[in-house]
C-alpha cells in the first residue's frame, strides 16, 4: 500500500528547514525560550540542591510557585513551562499516532489547567482560614547567603547566585567578573546603577520580551483576522467600511501612538503589550482580506454555500485553514516588531520599572556611557532574537512562495 503523500505544509517546512540560516533562527529562538523558562535554575539565591543534617532540600524548584519570589503572572507561566516541558515532550512521543493539532491543543489545554489549579486556595492557615498554597510558604533560608554558613552542607548554586530583582550593597556600576561581598559570589555581567546583577536581569529579560511579543502579536492576530475575514469574505458596504477603518488606523504613526497611549494610561507591563496588540492589527487585517479575496472564489467555498453552510463557519471552518500560512509569517515579524517596541519604550522611560527589560539596560547604557556592559549585552540580545525571528519568517515566506521554492 503506498504511503500518504506529505501535506503542503510539511513540505514547506521541510524546505524552509533545509535551508541552514532557518535552522540558526529556530536554535536561537529555542535557545532564549528555554533560558526564559529555566532561568530560576539558572539566576537564583535559592540553592539547587541543599544537602545537611536535615536531609536533602531542593530550593529553587520548591519556590517556583511562591508569589513572594514570583509575583507576575507571566513568571508563574514560564515556571510551569519549565516543570512541564519534560512531560509535555514524553506525551507528544507517545502520541505521536495524533495529530499534530490535537497534540498541541492537548498541550495548551494541560498548561492552562495547571495555570488555574496552582491558584486555587488548598491549605489552611494556622490561624484559620484558606489561603493559597504559594502565598503561603515563607522565604526559604537555602539561599547563597547562608552557603558559606554551612561547612558541613553539600550545596548545589545556580551559575548566577543572585536574584534579577535583588540590590546588592556597595555593587553599584561594577566591572564584569566582579564578587559580591554579600554572597561571595561573582557578577559574571557586573551590575547595573541600581546594584541588579545584569546576567540575571537579561535572563529574566527574556521573558519580558517573549511574554510582550506573544501576548502583542496574539491580540493583534486575533482582531486582524476577524476584521479581515469579515472584510474579504462579506464584501461589498461591510468591506468598504471595515477598510475605511483599516486605513485609519494605517495612518497613524504607531510607536507614537503607542506613547501617548502608555503615557496618559499606564506603565505597567500588560498595558504596554494590550496597547503594541491594540495598535499593530491593521496589516494583518489587509493581509488577510486579500486572501479570503483569492480563496472566496474557489470551488470549495462555492461547494460549501451550495450545501448551505452559514457564512461563519465557512469562514473559519474553511477557508481560514487556508489563509494560515501567511498569517503565521506574519506572526514571526510580529514578534520581533513587539520586542523592539517594548525595547523602545523602556529605552526611553516609558517602560515598566518594575520588569528586567532589555531596554531599561539600554537606557542605563545611555546613562552611563563608559560602563560599556550595560550597552553591549542587552543591545547583543535584542539584536540576536530579533535576527532569528526575522530568518523565520523570512524562511517560512520562500518556502511558502511557489516563485522562491525550489
Amino acid at each position: 500500500m503506498d504511503e500518504r503523500p506529505p501535506s503542503p505544509t510539511a513540505l514547506a517546512w521541510r524546505r524552509a528547514w533545509s535551508r541552514p540560516w532557518f535552522r540558526a533562527g529556530c536554535l536561537v529562538v529555542a535557545g532564549f525560550l528555554l533560558g526564559a523558562a529555566y532561568a530560576p535554575f539558572l539566576a537564583n539565591e535559592a540553592a539547587l540542591l541543599w544537602w545537611d543534617d536535615g536531609g536533602l532540600h531542593a530550593p529553587a524548584f520548591v519556590e517556583l510557585f511562591n508569589r513572594n519570589a514570583y509575583p507576575g503572572y507571566h513568571d508563574l507561566l514560564f515556571n510551569l513551562l519549565a516543570v512541564g516541558l519534560p512531560i509535555f515532550l514524553f506525551l507528544w512521543w507517545r502520541l505521536s499516532a495524533w495529530r499534530r493539532s490535537r497534540r498541541l491543543l492537548l498541550m495548551l489545554g494541560m498548561l492552562s489547567a495547571a495555570f488555574v489549579a496552582v491558584q486555587i486556595p488548598c491549605l489552611p492557615r494556622s490561624g484559620g482560614g484558606w489561603q493559597a498554597l504559594w502565598d503561603e510558604r515563607p522565604p526559604t533560608p537555602y539561599t547563597s547567603h547562608h552557603a558559606r554558613e554551612q561547612p558541613r552542607a553539600l550545596i548545589v548554586l545556580p551559575p548566577i547566585p543572585h536574584r534579577w530583582d535583588a540590590t546588592y550593597p556597595g555593587a553599584v556600576l561594577r566591572p564584569p567578573g566582579w564578587r559580591n561581598p554579600a554572597t561571595g559570589c561573582r557578577m559574571w555581567l557586573g551590575s547595573d546603577p541600581a546594584g541588579h546583577d545584569v546576567a540575571a536581569r537579561l535572563l529574566f529579560g527574556a521573558r519580558i520580551s517573549l511574554t510582550i511579543g506573544l501576548v502583542a502579536t496574539g491580540i493583534a492576530l486575533l482582531i486582524g483576522t476577524v476584521i479581515g475575514a469579515i472584510s474579504g469574505f462579506c464584501g461589498g458596504r461591510i468591506d468598504l467600511l471595515l477598510q475605511r477603518a483599516v486605513e485609519i488606523m494605517l495612518c497613524f504613526p504607531t510607536f507614537l501612538l503607542i506613547l501617548a497611549v502608555v503615557a496618559m494610561t499606564s506603565r505597567d507591563i500588560f498595558v504596554i503589550m494590550t496597547v503594541i496588540g491594540l495598535t499593530g492589527w491593521a496589516g494583518t487585517a489587509r493581509l488577510v482580506r486579500g486572501e479570503f479575496l483569492s480563496q472566496s472564489v474557489r470551488d470549495y467555498v462555492t461547494a460549501a454555500r451550495a450545501l448551505g453552510l452559514p457564512g461563519w463557519r465557512i469562514m473559519f471552518r474553511h477557508v481560514l485553514p487556508n489563509c494560515l500560512a501567511p498569517l503565521l509569517i506574519s506572526a514571526t515579524f510580529g514578534i520581533a516588531g513587539a520586542v523592539l517596541g517594548e525595547s523602545g519604550l523602556a529605552f526611553i522611560g516609558l517602560g515598566d520599572p518594575r520588569a528586567a527589560s532589555w531596554g531599561q539596560l539600554l537606557n542605563y547604557g545611555r546613562e552611563n556611557p563608559t560602563f560599556a556592559w550595560l550597552i553591549y549585552a542587552p543591545g547583543l540580545a535584542i539584536f540576536a532574537l530579533v535576527l532569528a525571528l526575522n530568518a523565520i519568517g523570512e524562511g517560512l515566506r520562500q518556502a511558502c512562495d511557489p516563485r522562491t521554492a525550489p
